[in-house]
């Protein structure tokens, strides 16, 4: 092979080297508790694998097994693969933010093309097996268990350590279930931002070749681990738009039951890894966002109609990555009435009505709990008009053991009343009308703790106000 000029990137398994047309990947010769390197069979051996395994996604990417020679004698041997541009890894588009929304849903539906084919089989399905994903997260903590008090602490790892453990405790019946749904099958096993190239279109490549235990998984455990790297690399919005894309075409809406659960595994490996690499400053931030997942929280925006509550709501939602429960959508779904109809919208009679409101608080936060349940962050828009909502509310997030923020919208009545005169296609039935019979009955939200509220003025441009309501947020809870 030739060697000039090419650039060498290395990880803690391997040697890469660059070139313009062609790059070649280079096994070093070591052994860990999750891959065996250690002899030159071996290292073959997985070289073959690597093309095989990578050929199923990149086909005209991975070329060839090409056996590096000192004196006439095989010393080692080298993965070929044609170069692609680096700049066009997703990781470097992310960084310098031209990494599009259109983008990240052709790799979502990349995804799904290939776990649409990709190998099932019952002894592929054994790895999905509580007791045998047990070994493996136990093996994971055995190795991190040696870093304890230098890149992690005792209490942050058996936060972690319970968090894992007791999920596949309390979810043993789910995970059999997705065996029988053959929702365990060959897949990548890597699948991070690294790992991907856009040029002109989609090239997924480098998947695990060492391990099955790594490589045979769930699908939600392979969309976690994207999911999870968009997340640490604070784009909340593109993995959003990643996991809606690869849901619509899927229709796996039941992966969302194990999403936090896989995210928190990989941010855990990840840290692992930059541990082994000796990036322990990354580490610590793959264990931060790892103690994040195993504790969700709950932003509620309540305030005045008017006062622009969706509209802030709907921003944190898609900034932040939660789960987005609107009152208004759950009252008319529970009435079976169409989300844009104003037949029904007079103040405290039909399905604003004392008993229909409640049913509808009922409903909001049976939603929020089972959202919570599985992981996910939460924002709710309601009016929060009266104290018993809030105080149930509250009650809520205690019973749950997760962080709680109340965002009260405020703005005069002059602006109030031009954005109520000024909404046309609105699913919300509230209307100026509305507005001085709805604040005579509003009750202010004076009975929660001060460190669990504040108030913003929904004044001036919409992107401000959310900037604005962001930064109070990341100030009270690890968002």
């Amino acid at each position: 092979m030739v060697m000039h000029g090419e650039k060498i990137e290395e990880t803690h398994i391997s040697w890469v080297i660059v070139g313009l047309h062609f790059t070649y990947k280079i096994k070093k010769p070591v052994k860990f508790n999750f891959l065996d390197f250690s002899t030159l069979e071996k290292r073959k051996h997985f070289c073959n694998e690597e093309i095989k395994l990578n050929q199923r996604y990149s086909p005209s990417i991975y070329l060839k097994v090409m056996p590096i020679s000192i004196n006439g004698s095989i010393v080692d041997y080298a993965v070929k693969m044609k170069t692609l541009p680096p700049e066009k890894r997703l990781d470097k588009l992310i960084t310098k933010n031209k990494a599009t929304p259109s983008m990240i849903k052709k790799i979502a539906e990349e995804i799904w093309h290939f776990h649409s084919k990709a190998k099932a089989s019952d002894n592929i399905s054994n790895f999905g097996k509580p007791d045998h994903l047990r070994k493996i997260y136990n093996k994971d903590f055995n190795s991190l268990s040696h870093f304890v008090g230098k890149n992690i602490s005792g209490k942050e790892y058996g936060q972690l350590y319970h968090f894992m453990n007791n999920f596949l405790i309390n979810n043993k019946t789910f995970f059999l279930s997705r065996i029988k749904e053959k929702a365990i099958r060959d897949r990548h096993g890597d699948l991070h931002s690294e790992n991907i190239f856009y040029h002109n279109k989609p090239y997924i490549f480098d998947c695990i070749e060492f391990n099955p235990n790594f490589r045979y998984i769930d699908s939600a455990a392979e969309i976690s681990f994207l999911v999870m790297d968009l997340e640490f690399r604070k784009k909340e919005e593109l993995a959003k738009i990643f996991l809606n894309a690869y849901l619509n075409k899927s229709k796996d809406y039941d992966l969302l039951k194990l999403l936090t659960f896989y995210k928190c595994h990989y941010a855990c490996v990840e840290g692992l890894v930059n541990i082994l690499s000796g990036n322990y400053k990354k580490a610590k931030e793959y264990f931060k966002l790892a103690l994040r997942y195993t504790k969700p929280y709950l932003i509620a925006v309540g305030g005045i109609i008017g006062t622009g509550k969706s509209t802030l709501a709907m921003g944190l939602a898609e900034k932040l990555g939660a789960f987005l429960l609107r009152s208004d959508i759950v009252r008319k779904k529970l009435a079976k009435v169409p989300l844009y109809d104003h037949s029904g919208s007079e103040f405290n009679k039909s399905i604003y009505s004392k008993v229909f409101t409640q049913k509808t608080y009922q409903a909001l936060f049976s939603s929020a709990v089972q959202a919570l349940g599985q992981g996910q962050n939460v924002v709710l828009d309601a009016s929060f008009s009266k104290k018993h909502f809030r105080k149930q509310l509250v009650r809520l997030a205690q019973r749950n053991n997760v962080d709680f923020l109340f965002i009260e919208t405020s703005a005069p009545d002059k602006i109030i009343l031009k954005q109520l005169k000024q909404r046309k296609r609105e699913i919300s039935d509230a209307g100026s009308k509305l507005l001085a019979p709805f604040k005579k009955s509003y009750e202010a939200p004076e009975e929660i703790p001060v460190l669990n509220r504040f108030r913003i003025k929904t004044i001036g441009k919409k992107e401000n106000t959310l900037k604005k309501a962001l930064a109070r947020i990341n100030a009270r809870i690890n968002a």
